[in-house]
């Protein structure tokens, strides 16, 4: 009989080859995506000009989006069991692409609305496919910090296409700059073509072999916890990722106005956008590598507080104090994503790790879609500070929901 240790060196370096080239290209992937939906709060303020919309409507546009981008999380695991998850990650790209390429022509606000739910269609497709790439190639021990990485590139994207955009806008039209992103969009697609294997390790017709350093994190579920236990955990889970996406969501929606009535030029709105931005890329990091030394339990609790007070701290500082705030804000703010994704895959059922980041995410970026029109309302009935208010003391229903989340942190 062959011996663990006798079988390991065969397998340990093509695994670890194709564990990085996956997590490269679902870091490509994330940085598009991440950076091409996260253009659109930028843009906002360019239509809220061009059209004259209020706070209300301008939630409703990033409802649209986000709602369309939840609504499709699901039947995108699902589509890419049966079509290949590479071939529907590479179409969802292009389709992203192809939306953001036609919202220049667009005559109306009419039919930006219908780009944009074709747009969050097409971006729909990342987080859950992307993630499960990396969940079936990684072991259950380098998942989190591998998907810590995957979410740092997110937030990269997140500082350089806003960025691009932002300095486009001084030299051309917001049409013209939106389809040079779509371009952009398409070399991804063709980076993707080629970087990602055609079959997931783990699935039907892949490699059976586990991920390099041992047990695949598809099938690192630990028997030792009570099924029922398992189930009320996730779904605790998904109640944090819904108040954490709608908090990001409100704020990075609102916090443009905010600064506006501080007196902030559109330059210096982008400029704090990206700032922030880069605290979320550092945040990623940061995070996702406390959380197995800190605990997951403190370690959220610990960003979701600090999110809650810098929120406050802003609705209260001058606005060149206010920027001073803007890094560990984005740390804050975007940090706590990465612990949240890591236990998706360790809360997932053996083989399920597609539909479990699907069910996650449509249940986030649900809530994140629905509550920035519902902060709008808020916002244009009794005013953009209390609205923020608001927004950040629903970070505090997140601390009783971590007990269950005890039933797997170290």
């Amino acid at each position: 009989m062959t011996t663990v240790k006798d079988s390991q060196p065969e397998q340990a370096l093509p695994l670890a080859a194709s564990g990085r080239k996956v997590l490269g290209a679902a870091s490509l992937a994330h940085l598009y995506h991440d950076g091409a939906t996260d253009m659109h709060y930028l843009l906002f303020a360019v239509w809220q000009q061009q059209f004259g919309l209020s706070m209300m409507q301008i939630g409703l546009l990033k409802t649209l989006f986000s709602g369309s981008l939840a609504v499709w999380q699901i039947p995108a695991g699902e589509l890419g069991k049966s079509f290949g998850e590479r071939r529907l990650l590479i179409a969802g790209t292009l389709l992203l692409s192809a939306a953001l390429f036609l919202y220049g022509f667009s005559s109306g606000i009419v039919e930006l609305m219908a780009l944009i739910i074709v747009g969050g269609m097409g971006a729909s497709v990342q987080h859950p496919l992307a993630s499960s790439y990396i969940s079936h190639y990684f072991n259950v021990r380098q998942t989190r910090l591998a998907l810590s990485t995957y979410n740092f590139f997110g937030d990269v994207g997140k500082c350089l296409i806003p960025s691009a955009i932002s300095g486009l806008l001084l030299f051309i039209a917001w049409g013209s700059s939106v389809r040079a992103i779509a371009v952009l969009g398409i070399l991804v697609a063709v980076g993707l073509l080629f970087l990602l294997p055609k079959t997931v390790a783990g699935q039907p017709g892949a490699t059976p072999a586990p991920a390099p350093g041992g047990e695949s994190a598809a099938y690192a579920t630990s028997p030792r916890v009570p099924e029922a236990k398992r189930r009320f955990a996730f779904t605790s889970l998904c109640v944090i990722g819904s108040l954490d996406n709608a908090t990001r969501a409100g704020t990075l929606t609102f916090l443009p106005f905010l600064l506006a009535a501080k007196g902030a030029t559109p330059a210096d709105i982008g400029f704090a956008l990206t700032t922030i931005f880069i605290g979320g890329a550092c945040g990623k990091l940061v995070c996702g590598a406390l959380a197995p030394r800190l605990g997951i339990l403190r370690t959220v609790a610990a960003s979701e507080v600090l999110t809650a007070g810098l929120i406050i701290a802003l609705l209260f500082t001058p606005l060149t104090a206010s920027y001073l705030l803007l890094v560990p804000l984005g740390i804050a703010l975007n940090g706590t994503s990465s612990i949240l994704y890591g236990t998706v895959a360790e809360l997932a059922k053996p083989g399920q790790q597609t539909r479990a980041f699907s069910i996650f995410y449509t249940i986030s970026l649900g809530c994140g879609a629905l509550m920035p029109i519902v902060y709008g309302a808020i916002g244009d009935r009794i005013g953009i500070v209390p609205a923020l208010n608001i927004v950040a003391l629903m970070l505090i229903g997140v601390l009783p929901l971590l007990l269950p989340l005890r039933v797997i942190s170290k």
